[in-house]
């Protein structure tokens, strides 16, 4: 009964991946991303050779491996986050939830189903990446280097966090509308924490005014509290890894992605188990 039931949940999930990628791949909206991502790319690298062309220097020896390729991987992120945080609340919300577990759906096939599925959509866009940015060294000599092969590699890790992010919300809430509004927000909240513990950070403490300097350490507090809870952190330690070119700072890195994706994972299967597929 258990390999008829680990074969059910096998197939399952391939089936269910299959139907979601195919709709994805057959829709406009990661191409349009993919786009935008690198236009954006585009615009960084313009701005960088004019100042190569200005002032006759190279700000960085490997930049398209840093300076050019994470903006494009922040916008792709927020994406599927944006798409895996809505892919168990659109279900619930269009009633398929209830008639897919009436089959050989579970909790655990669904959920991993839908995080495969975000996962294949990032790897498509990567042999994208590979495309674009192979096409830029060619036109402007900045060279397509190991450290892009290892940034590129050490991405598919960091934007698993945020896909287990947004399936976490998605186990939450029973409603689209209401999964956008709460990664919207907290991606919100996150941007200013970050934001605003720079600013304060920039600040003198010796010209500071006493309000400022308490509400300072009441963001430190706050800035430590969510570094292991929010994807931006895990996004973060990535690039701060290429750009060092620690090894060391690089494998952890990816640890720690595994390790946060595989919670986040277990978690928004309890919560659906929990919940039930009517929230």
């Amino acid at each position: 009964m258990s390999k008829e039931k680990g074969f059910l949940s096998t197939k399952t999930i391939k089936v269910l991946t299959r139907r979601d990628l195919g709709s994805a791949l057959h829709g406009w909206g990661i191409y349009a991303v993919t786009v935008i991502s690198f236009l954006l790319s585009s615009f960084f690298l313009g701005r960088y050779l004019g100042g190569i062309r200005e002032n006759n220097i190279r700000i960085s020896p490997d930049p398209l491996s840093g300076f050019f390729f994470f903006p494009s991987v922040i916008i792709i992120s927020f994406y599927l986050t944006v798409l895996s945080s809505v892919s168990v609340s659109r279900e619930r919300d269009q009633g398929t939830l209830e008639i897919l577990f009436y089959g050989p759906v579970n909790s655990s096939a669904f959920i991993f189903s839908k995080y495969l599925k975000e996962m294949l959509t990032y790897l498509i866009i990567v042999v994208f990446f590979f495309a674009y940015f192979w096409g830029v060294s060619g036109l402007t000599n900045l060279g397509f280097s190991l450290g892009l092969v290892k940034a590129i590699f050490l991405s598919i890790f960091l934007v698993s966090c945020w896909i287990s992010f947004g399936l976490f919300i998605s186990s939450l809430t029973s409603r689209v509308r209401n999964s956008i509004l709460w990664v919207v927000g907290v991606f919100g909240a996150l941007w200013a924490l970050y934001f605003g513990q720079g600013l304060l950070l920039s600040l003198s403490t010796e010209e500071m005014p006493a309000f400022l300097s308490y509400m300072g350490g009441a963001v430190s507090v706050i800035y430590q509290a969510v570094w292991w809870i929010s994807p931006l952190s895990y996004l973060s330690r990535g690039m701060d890894a290429v750009n060092v070119g620690s090894l060391w700072l690089y494998g952890m890195s990816i640890l720690y992605s595994i390790i946060y994706s595989v919670v986040l994972i277990i978690l928004s299967i309890f919560i659906l188990k929990r919940k039930g597929v009517r929230g």
